[in-house]
């Protein structure tokens, strides 16, 4: 099996099959940092913290972007991407304030934290956010161009947190919904029906919700058409001449990583993570996906299998409507650095492709919040080149 970089041979072990790619061509990160993002983020930082102050947020960015600048790894032959650019764009694109200032206040204290190689401790992850911000301004005026190698070394750790814990099984996992017989049955509270059948549920709600159309071309449902007597659409139009083409119900955060957050369930430590890192991302929505809650309507709706299929391996996103904004409205884009190759059949219709979620029955629609975190994955992705290099280790994997 792959190895992890920087991992023992229990650790590897421990790791299971989720992950079983080869880290490639980064560098391996210090032998006493290998443990470091094994434990619950939260068990090195309170992400209870009280939100940073505007000056704090200002100084911290400052911070983080000085040291970044001069913590760029210089290895032979060169990262497969750029490593920190993902990490500056995770910042920058952040798609929620409570995340962005999780992701300073955990990534500066990473820096914070220098081990033996100097003669100032190290102040523990409960210090006030602003006497790290104080001690790293202090430290980067000392750095020499390269700077220490402890430095580049927590660069590249926190690059690797991110791409294998969070936007690999993000990228990865997306295209797994299972996609059984849509059927509606009692609910409750979700707790204990089985996946298939909470699926099947969530399937049937959405065709509802979105007229048994597909939400970004409105090609009808070829499973409902099929079955239909009279043959017309939710408005009473005949489906005869209309475009009809089968429809899946389609996650934005992939359902597979739900079984993480289920207080019933054996968290893998892989999954486990991706919901720790997600803090980093949208503790929000974090909070809100909380077990079966994945498998709600604000997380789904329904597409075409192609548009599936590349709505999860974030090929294209939904960007807010900034010429007619309006609440749902969205224009559809292509990922930077990626080639669709899509059927524009498979593309929006309508002008400027702009997309535009109506809930047929009052059931709630996409969540905006989720859709940004689509969004923010993709164009990381895809900005970084680290979206080329996970789809080269799927491939790997697979083979």
């Amino acid at each position: 099996m792959p190895r992890l970089a920087g991992a023992s041979e229990a650790e590897q072990h421990s790791q299971g099959s989720y992950f079983q790619v080869d880290l490639g061509q980064i560098p391996l990160v210090p032998p006493s940092a290998r443990h470091r993002h094994r434990r619950s983020l939260e068990s090195v930082i309170d992400f209870s913290h009280t939100p940073l102050t505007s000056n704090e947020r200002k100084r911290a960015e400052d911070i983080f972007s000085r040291v970044i600048e001069v913590s760029s790894p210089i290895v032979d032959p060169p990262p497969p991407f750029d490593v920190t650019g993902l990490l500056r764009l995770s910042l920058r694109l952040n798609p929620s304030r409570r995340g962005r200032d999780n992701f300073l206040n955990y990534t500066l204290r990473q820096y914070d934290d220098v081990g033996d190689d100097t003669d100032c401790p190290s102040l523990s992850s409960s210090s006030p956010f602003s006497q790290v911000l104080d001690r790293l301004d202090q430290m980067i005026s000392m750095w020499s161009c390269p700077p220490p190698e402890w430095v580049t070394n927590r660069t590249v750790e926190l690059a690797n947190l991110l791409l294998y814990f969070f936007f690999l099984p993000f990228k990865g996992k997306a295209t797994k919904t299972p996609q059984p017989t849509p059927h509606l049955t009692p609910v409750g509270d979700g707790l204990h029906i089985p996946t298939r059948d909470r699926i099947s549920n969530l399937r049937a709600t959405c065709l509802a919700r979105d007229n048994h159309r597909c939400v970004i071309t409105g090609y009808f449902d070829l499973a409902t058409a099929q079955v239909r007597d009279p043959a017309v659409d939710d408005s009473g139009q005949p489906l005869i001449g209309q475009d009809i083409f089968r429809t899946e119900v389609v996650h934005i955060v992939p359902h597979a990583l739900g079984e993480a957050i289920r207080e019933d369930s054996p968290l893998s430590p892989n999954k486990s993570t991706f919901w720790d890192v997600m803090k980093l991302f949208h503790p929000e929505m974090e909070q809100r996906l909380n077990g079966v809650e994945i498998d709600r309507p604000f997380n789904a709706m329904t597409m075409t299998a192609d548009l599936h299929s590349s709505f999860g391996s974030l090929g294209w996103y939904l960007e807010e409507d900034s010429i007619q904004p309006e609440p749902h409205a969205y224009i559809f884009k292509e990922s930077p650095g990626t080639h669709l190759f899509l059927n524009r059949i498979f593309r929006p219709k309508t002008e400027q492709q702009r997309v535009r979620f109506v809930s047929a029955n009052g059931t709630e629609l996409p969540d905006p919040g989720l859709i940004a975190l689509h969004r923010a994955c993709a164009k990381i992705l895809g900005m970084s080149g680290a979206g080329k290099y996970i789809e080269r280790l799927l491939r790997d994997d697979e083979d």
